[in-house]
């Protein structure tokens, strides 16, 4: 994941599936924390609006369920 900036922001992504440890990579470092529901929380660090979109693509192009997207303070 690049440098954060002064816009980075931070990111809770929630998945419907659980997704193995072993893409923290592929999602450019994000923190996978499964929930006991069976669901996944993809969380961290988000360096701008271009990113954000790298990463739902890679969410829509694994074919995974978008629960939902927040930007934490």
């Amino acid at each position: 994941m690049a440098r954060p900036s002064a816009n980075t922001a931070y990111y809770e992504i929630r998945l419907k599936g659980q997704l193995n440890a072993r893409w923290a990579d592929w999602f450019d470092g994000m923190t996978i924390t499964l929930d006991d529901n069976g669901d996944t929380l993809l969380s961290g660090p988000v360096v701008d609006q271009a990113a954000l979109h790298g990463i739902l693509r890679k969410i829509r192009d694994l074919g995974l369920t978008l629960l939902s997207v927040n930007s934490v303070e």
